[in-house]
């Protein structure tokens, strides 16, 4: 967070050049400033697409508004430089922003009526209105004729009423686009602003009007039982637009049950803030979904007082079974089910309907409705704790309408059932259900030699998984799980997603493979099981390995194990996601280069086909009218003369200093050509002795093509053609230099002032691009930042961009880090070319350091 909060506030400053102060050069430093802060903000949107980084879509919203100001402040700065040119560029600029900014903006929502749909109403098959599990619901009703609860929607258009009739929709954006999922307090934090913001707000008129007349259609539960004569109740349950699809957001939003009807809106406001719940907004973002795509509705059912409940998956999750259906039943309500605060009874059922296998579960509690809580749990009385919860009747009966389901959906099914106590059964909810591929017959199974901690285990997710052993008591231990933990928890909550991503793997000590998180732990391939075996000896910090297809828990990490089962490179499916797809749509039109030779005819604005392209165009040609003032007939200005310095690689230097602040020699003022002996830059002539130290190797190398190298990169890493457009430039005075140097596509930055008061030096560090591929400009930047930090830089890395600063070191030092740096540009010009494995990284730093700066010979090794 420190190294963080340092970046956050560097600036480029520049030493004040005495009194020679041109406007062109002020423009030139303020667009200098701009392309700094477009570097920076481009190479967060590319690292946020390449290494998929699970963030909100309005941080990616406010880093691009941000990325495209500066883009357009830079070509206002170029056109400052040079009023009669180039003006097309805004018209490029706005076309390009118009494209990604349409490609960023929410779906048109609506939040005129029908606040609420009854469930036998066509516009409730509707999932945009209704939400997925109303819509599902509906189906269920109306064109499967299968029973489900009476009850009505408060639909989506009431959600974006009562958001927009508050002006919440700024608020929430403002919070997400902040929100840091990987930080426990900033999730948290997040979680409660927007929670108590929705909490907070009141219920239209027109949306209260609606709910009540909805309430009053109820139909009498009993003959003779009026509206508030008696305890009619309702359950009240989340139906957002996306969930129970192929997101299915399992148990990651609230329902509330045994609800009294004069609680009905406040409870209403409960369920939609239960959107911005912790685990919801993780389990959402880690799914690449933009929170505008997941309005909510909210499904007011009449509460069953279940005799028994559970959940049927018409498919074996692990695909031993194809053929099989499995029904999960339990006493009371079905939360406990879903839960996993239970071990339900289990019955199996083949295509004929035969029942193939049953098993009885410890059904030692049961989930009734609580007047205060709405449920809580009860022991089961002895007599029914090993009794099988449903009859032979409902097995049957639930055989046929799971069928019937999965037919009309053409895909396996996870559903909720409940069986009143005049024992008429309902169905609650229908999803698809995320089944195994059926396993390879006569698949050899690897079992080591060594006696397992856990065993007999009930697989959840398949896969096996390695990493410190850490038991999960409490919700609030959640942030306190260490990154690639194997967790052991009594039973697995929805909560649990909030931290899933510092999982390896998960051990539950009761529950079945029908709850909640079983549900997200296959969406996010995590291996888990059910055992209760052994549980009890598991301790946490000793290492184990958790083999979820065998069932088992060993001790210690059995790297055997583990190698021949390697995982889903992609499990979770992000890299197909909505945000994936706006990130593709927006790298095309903000990182794509075409625009690579200043020096041909093409290279116009009429050419530029992204922002890069713009960016491009305006740095070249403000580099150009900054440093050829000189070379323009006519002109009386002074501009940047060539200095030799022995070198391959064409540098330019511009003097905005004079008298004793000059950096070069009084003598050379009529001298076209320079050479180091005319500097008098004290920064620039240490990094000149670090580049052209005798151990660094300026010849070409014979690995690589370098006349098709040439076309991609345009000069061959830092050594430079002899067209002027392709040289590196220097604005210096005595003490101070700024730096443009060419490496590639880009450029290194140097900014420095080294002075007699060690409170005013510093060095700004800048090195982003390449011609090699990612993988290889990662590795350099890698490499360059270790060696940058052994010599007393704090770095940051981001993608391929590097920032170094160095602050506070005394005129000696600071000439000594300069030198270094020189030589670590010298050695580096084609790294990312041959710096082939992330291992080689450490040995490439080691090497530096101990004087090796010609890396040639390390190729092939």
């Amino acid at each position: 967070m420190l190294i963080k909060n340092l970046f956050r506030h560097w600036t480029y400053q520049v030493f004040a050049p005495g009194t020679v102060v041109r406007e062109k050069y002020e423009a030139f430093k303020r667009l200098l400033g701009h392309d700094r802060v477009v570097h920076e903000l481009l190479a967060v949107l590319e690292d946020l697409y390449y290494n998929q980084r699970r963030v909100d879509l309005e941080f990616v919203v406010r880093t691009y508004e941000a990325f495209s100001a500066a883009v357009a402040d830079m070509i206002q700065e170029l056109l400052a430089m040079c009023p009669n040119g180039y003006w097309s560029l805004k018209d490029y600029h706005k076309k390009f922003d118009f494209y990604v900014r349409f490609m960023l903006a929410p779906p048109k929502f609506y939040f005129s009526p029908p606040f609420i749909l009854p469930l036998d109403q066509d516009l409730c098959l509707d999932e945009e209105i209704a939400g997925g599990k109303a819509a599902v619901l509906a189906r269920l009703k109306q064109e499967l004729l299968l029973p489900v609860p009476q009850g009505f929607v408060i639909t989506t258009r009431a959600f974006h009423y009562f958001m927009e009739a508050n002006d919440l929709y700024p608020y929430v954006r403002q919070q997400l686009a902040g929100l840091d999922i990987d930080d426990p307090a900033s999730l948290t934090d997040t979680a409660q602003n927007l929670e108590n913001a929705v909490l907070a707000a009141p219920l239209p008129e027109d949306v209260v009007g609606e709910i009540d007349e909805g309430l009053t259609r109820f139909e009498r539960v009993d003959a003779g039982l009026e509206r508030g004569c008696g305890p009619f109740k309702l359950a009240m349950r989340s139906s957002g637009v996306m969930e129970d699809g192929d997101v299915s957001f399992a148990g990651q939003y609230l329902s509330l049950m045994n609800v009294d009807m004069d609680d009905v809106e406040q409870s209403y406001k409960r369920v939609i803030a239960g959107k911005y719940s912790p685990a919801a907004l993780a389990y959402r973002i880690r799914s690449g979904i933009p929170d505008h795509n997941t309005p909510m509705a909210v499904l007011v059912l009449e509460m069953i007082e279940a005799r028994s409940a559970g959940v049927i998956y018409t498919r074996d999750v692990n695909g031993r079974d194809p053929d099989c259906l499995k029904i999960y039943s339990a006493w009371g309500l079905g939360g406990a089910v879903v839960d996993g605060r239970v071990t339900p009874d289990m019955i199996q059922v083949d295509q004929n309907g035969g029942v193939t296998s049953i098993r009885t579960g410890a059904k030692n509690s049961t989930l009734v409705p609580d007047a205060e809580q709405g449920t809580c749990m009860a022991d089961t009385i002895h007599a029914k704790r090993r009794a099988l919860s449903i009859g032979t009747a409902e097995i049957v009966t639930l055989n046929k309408w799971a069928r019937k389901v999965e037919s009309y959906f053409k895909t396996p099914q996870d559903m909720e059932w409940c069986l009143s106590p005049k024992r008429e059964l309902y169905l609650l909810q229908a999803r698809p259900l995320k089944a195994r591929e059926p396993a390879k017959k006569n698949q050899p199974v690897f079992s080591p030699d060594l006696s397992p901690i856990c065993r007999g285990g009930q697989i959840i997710c398949p896969g096996k998984a390695a990493g410190p052993l850490f038991k999960l008591n409490r919700l609030e231990q959640l942030k306190d799980i260490p990154e690639h933990a194997v967790v052991a928890a009594a039973f697995g909550l929805p909560q649990y997603a909030a931290a899933i991503h510092r999982m390896a793997g998960i051990i539950l000590r009761t529950g079945s493979t029908a709850g909640h998180f079983a549900s997200i732990a296959r969406e996010f391939g995590l291996p888990a099981i059910i055992c209760s075996q052994g549980f009890d000896a598991l301790e946490s910090g000793n290492m184990v390995t958790l083999d979820a297809d065998g069932g088992r828990v060993y001790p210690g990490q059995i790297s055997s194990l583990l190698s021949p089962s390697p995982g889903p490179s992609d499990p979770d499916g992000f890299s197909k996601s909505i945000l994936m797809e706006k990130l593709e749509f927006i790298i095309r039109f903000c990182a794509d280069l075409k625009l690579t030779d200043p020096g041909s005819k093409d290279f116009t604005p009429d050419a530029c086909r992204s922002m890069h392209d713009i960016i491009r165009f305006v740095h070249e040609t403000a580099v150009k009218e900054m440093f050829f003032l000189g070379q323009r007939k006519g002109s009386r200005k002074k501009g940047a003369r060539q200095l030799i310095s022995g070198l391959p690689m064409l540098f330019y230097v511009l003097d905005v200093g004079s008298g004793a602040e000059a950096g070069l020699c009084a003598e050379p003022a009529t001298k076209s050509m320079l050479d180091l002996a005319d500097l008098v830059c004290i920064p620039l002539k240490a990094l000149f002795k670090g580049l052209a130290h005798p151990d660094i190797c300026w010849d070409e190398a014979t690995h690589f093509d370098w006349e098709s190298y040439d076309k991609i990169v345009m000069a061959g890493g830092i050594i430079s053609p002899d067209s002027p457009q392709f040289g590196s430039y220097a604005v210096v005075s005595r003490n101070y230099m700024n730096l443009n140097l060419r490496f590639g596509y880009h450029f290194v930055i140097l900014d420095c002032i080294c002075t007699q008061s060690k409170e005013e030096n510093y060095i700004l560090f800048r090195f982003s691009g390449g011609g090699g591929n990612s993988g290889g400009r990662w590795r350099r930047a890698a490499f360059i930042s270790g060696v940058l930090e052994k010599i007393g830089f704090v770095t940051q890395i981001t993608a391929d961009l590097i920032d170094g600063r160095i602050i506070e070191v005394d005129e000696i030092r600071l000439k000594e880090v300069m030198d270094l740096t020189g030589r670590l540009l010298g050695a580096t010009k084609l790294m990312d070319m041959y710096l082939k494995e992330e291992a080689d990284v450490e040995e490439y730093v080691t090497a530096f350091m101990n004087g090796q700066y010609d890396f040639r010979s390390f190729i092939g090794e």
